[in-house]
C-alpha cells in the first residue's frame, strides 16, 4: 500500500511476523539523534512490542525504503548496536600544519537497550604530527562497553606532503602516463629496423611495342 514499508518482525518470545509500518512515521524516527538505533513501539495486533530495526533494504537507484527487519526487544536486555565516532577538538598536529585522517566511522558497543548512546566523542586536541588515538584512548562509558579492537585506530595525524615529495608523485604519475608511447616508440623502431622488401623487376617492353 502506498505510504506503507513492509516489514518482518522477529526475536525473544517472537515468531517471524510479517507488518507493515507507516514509512513517513519510520523515515522521521530514523532521522532522531539515535539514528538507526531508535526505539520504536511497532502496533501489533491491537498491542504494542518494542523493537529495534536491524536491516533496511533500499531501492538501489531511488533511494526509497523497501522492507525492514525489525527485532522485538525489553527494556531489560542489553543488545550489541553500531554507533558513530565523533572527532573532537583541535589537533596540534593539524594546526602545525599535518593532515588529519580518520580511519574509523563507527563502533560497536554493547549496553542495556534504553541506553544506547546517539554517538561516542573521540577527543584529538592533543595529537601531533605522527599520533595515532586508538579504539584503547576513548573515554570509557559508565552504560556501554565498547567492542572493537582496542589497537583499532580511531585518527591519525599525517606528515604533511613536501614539495619535493610532491613533484615526485607527479612526476612518477607521468611517467606511468606516457608508457603507452613508450610502446609504440618501440613499434615504429621495429618497423624502422625491417628491411624493406625488394621491388619486382622491371618489365622489358615486349617487340610489338
Amino acid at each position: 500500500m502506498i505510504g506503507l514499508v513492509p516489514a518482518t518482525l522477529y526475536g525473544r518470545g517472537v515468531d517471524p511476523t510479517s507488518i507493515e509500518v507507516n514509512r513517513r512515521e519510520l523515515i522521521h524516527a530514523f532521522h532522531t539523534d539515535a539514528g538507526m538505533n531508535v526505539l520504536l513501539d511497532l502496533e501489533i495486533d491491537g498491542g504494542t512490542t518494542l523493537a529495534i530495526a536491524r536491516e533496511l533494504q533500499r531501492d538501489p537507484i531511488r533511494g526509497t525504503l523497501l522492507h525492514a527487519d525489525f527485532v522485538a526487544v525489553d527494556r531489560s536486555q542489553e543488545i550489541e548496536a553500531e554507533v558513530p565516532l565523533h572527532l573532537v577538538g583541535e589537533s596540534v598536529g593539524v594546526k602545525s600544519g599535518g593532515v588529519l585522517e580518520q580511519p574509523l566511522f563507527m563502533v560497536d558497543v554493547r549496553c542495556a537497550v534504553t541506553a544506547v548512546p546517539d554517538g561516542i566523542d573521540a577527543d584529538i586536541s592533543a595529537l601531533d604530527i605522527g599520533d595515532t588515538l586508538r579504539v584503547e584512548d576513548l573515554a570509557p562509558g559508565k552504560d556501554f562497553t565498547i567492542l572493537n579492537d582496542p589497537e583499532e585506530p580511531v585518527a591519525v595525524v599525517a606528515a604533511p606532503i613536501s614539495e619535493e615529495e610532491l613533484e615526485a608523485m607527479e612526476a612518477e604519475a607521468g611517467v606511468e602516463q606516457e608508457a603507452p608511447d613508450v610502446v609504440g616508440d618501440e613499434a615504429e623502431e621495429g618497423e624502422d629496423a625491417a628491411e624493406p622488401a625488394e621491388a619486382p623487376p622491371a618489365q622489358e617492353p615486349s617487340e610489338d611495342e
